[in-house]
C-alpha cells in the first residue's frame, strides 16, 4: 500500500531541520577526517597520495552516484531511498573502523560516498514535493546554512575526536551522525511522492527523462548558473591554502580566519536570502544575485593579472573578493535549484539528481584543473574563480532569461 503523501505546508521547523541535517552528509564526511591524513599515512606506512585517494574516491562516488537516486526516488518513493542510503552509509562508516590497509579504506570510502549522496538528493526532492518555488527557495536557503557551517565545524570536531581517541574514532562519529540522521528521518519524514507522479524504472523511461532535461535550455541554464559558481568555490577550496600559506606566508591561524570569513559570509547570505525570497520571489532574487559573482569575477581576473605581473596588490583584495563571490552562492544556489525543480514535478527526483551531478561536476572539474595549473602565483586561482563567477552570470542572462522571455 502506498503511503499517502504529506500535505502541502508540511515543512514544519522540525522537518526543515531534519532535511538540513540530511543535506550535510558530504561536508561532514569530507572535512571531519582531513586532519587525520598524516596519522593515517604514518600508521599504514604509505604515501600521502594514496591516503588522498580515499578522499578522491569519496568525492567521485558522491558526485556521480547522485544520478541513480533520483530515478529510484521517482519510482520507489523518497523515503525508502533516503533510508536505504543512510543505512548503507552507517554500515560503510562502521567498516571503515576495521580497515587494515589503504586499499580497504579507499574502497569503503567509495561505498560511503555512494551512500552519502542519497540523503541530499532526496532532501531536495522532498522540498520540491512539499513547496512551490518561492517557499522551496526559502527552505533550501536554510538547508544551505547547514551545509556551509559543516565545513567550518567538521575539522574542529575531527581534530578533537582524533586527539582523544585516535583517527578511527572519527568514523565512529560519522557512524553516530548517520544513526542520528536515520532516527530523525524515521520519526519526522513521511512519503512525499504522490502516486500519480510515480515514474518508470525501465531503462528507456529513465533515459527519456534525462534526455528531456538535457534538451531544456531553461533547465541547463539554471543548472549552470549554480554549477559554475560551485566551480568558483571549489577552486578557492582547492587552492587557497597553497596560495595564501605557501605563497603569501599566512599562518595557519590567519588562513583559518580568512577561510572562516568566507564560510560565515555564505551562512549570513543564506539567512538573508531566506527572508528576502519570501518578499520578492525566487526568480527576481536569482536575477539580481547573479550580478554580484559576475562583477566579483571580473575584478578577480583583473586583480590576478595585475598582482601576477607587478606584485603590488598582496593577498587582501583577493580575500575580500573571494568572500563576496562565495557569499553570492547563498543567493544563487537555493533560488536556482528551486526554479529548476519547479517545472518538473512529474520527475522531481530525476531533476534533483541531474542538478547535483552538474553542480558537483563543475565544482570538481574546476578544482582539479586549477590545481594542475597551480604555480608560484595567485593567477590560476583568480582566473578560475573569476571564470566561475562570470560564467554563472552568462548562464543565467544568456540561457535562462531569453527562455523566460519567450514564455507567454
Amino acid at each position: 500500500m502506498t503511503t499517502p503523501p504529506a500535505p502541502r505546508g508540511a515543512l514544519t521547523p522540525l522537518m526543515v531541520g531534519t532535511l538540513a541535517m540530511l543535506s550535510a552528509f558530504a561536508p561532514m564526511s569530507i572535512d571531519m577526517y582531513l586532519p587525520a591524513f598524516p596519522t593515517i599515512q604514518a600508521e599504514f606506512g604509505t604515501s600521502a597520495s594514496e591516503v588522498q585517494l580515499s578522499l578522491s574516491a569519496f568525492m567521485m562516488a558522491f558526485g556521480f552516484g547522485q544520478i541513480f537516486y533520483g530515478p529510484l526516488g521517482d519510482y520507489f518513493g523518497r523515503r525508502p531511498v533516503l533510508l536505504a542510503g543512510v543505512g548503507l552509509y552507517v554500515i560503510a562508516s562502521l567498516l571503515c573502523l576495521l580497515v587494515q590497509s589503504p586499499l580497504q579504506l579507499i574502497a569503503l570510502r567509495f561505498v560511503q560516498g555512494l551512500a552519502a549522496c542519497a540523503p541530499p538528493v532526496m532532501a531536495r526532492t522532498m522540498v520540491r514535493d512539499l513547496a512551490e518555488r518561492d517557499r522551496a527557495a526559502q527552505v533550501m536557503s536554510v538547508m544551505m546554512v547547514s551545509t556551509s557551517m559543516a565545513p567550518m565545524l567538521a575539522p574542529l570536531i575531527g581534530s578533537q575526536v582524533m586527539a582523544l581517541w585516535g583517527w578511527r574514532a572519527i568514523f565512529t562519529t560519522l557512524t553516530l551522525f548517520g544513526v542520528a540522521s536515520m532516527v530523525m528521518a524515521l520519526l519526522v519524514t513521511r512519503e512525499t511522492l504522490r502516486p500519480d507522479m510515480r515514474g518508470p524504472l525501465a531503462f528507456g523511461g529513465i533515459i527519456r527523462r534525462f534526455g528531456e532535461l538535457l534538451a531544456s535550455r531553461l533547465f541547463i541554464g539554471y543548472a549552470l548558473t549554480a554549477g559554475l559558481l560551485f566551480g568558483a568555490m571549489f577552486s578557492f577550496i582547492s587552492l587557497s591554502s597553497f596560495v595564501l600559506i605557501g605563497i603569501y606566508g599566512l599562518s595557519p591561524t590567519t588562513y583559518s580566519v580568512v577561510f572562516g570569513t568566507c564560510v560565515l559570509t555564505m551562512t549570513a547570505g543564506a539567512a538573508i536570502n531566506s527572508r528576502l525570497t519570501r518578499r520578492v520571489g525566487a526568480e527576481v532574487m536569482l536575477r539580481r544575485a547573479t550580478w554580484g559573482p559576475g562583477l566579483a569575477g571580473v575584478a578577480l581576473i583583473i586583480c590576478g593579472i595585475v598582482e601576477s605581473t607587478t606584485g603590488l596588490l598582496g593577498w587582501v583584495p583577493f580575500a575580500v573578493l573571494s568572500s563576496a563571490l562565495i557569499g553570492g552562492m547563498s543567493f544563487v544556489a537555493p533560488n536556482g535549484t528551486a526554479c529548476a525543480l519547479q517545472r518538473y514535478p512529474h520527475m522531481a527526483g530525476t531533476a534533483a539528481s541531474l542538478l547535483g551531478v552538474i553542480q558537483f561536476g563543475c565544482g570538481a572539474s574546476f578544482g582539479a584543473v586549477a590545481g594542475m595549473l597551480l604555480n608560484h602565483s595567485i593567477l590560476p586561482m583568480a582566473l578560475f574563480m573569476g571564470a566561475g563567477g562570470i560564467g554563472s552570470f552568462i548562464a543565467y542572462h544568456g540561457l535562462v532569461r531569453p527562455s523566460l522571455d519567450k514564455r507567454p
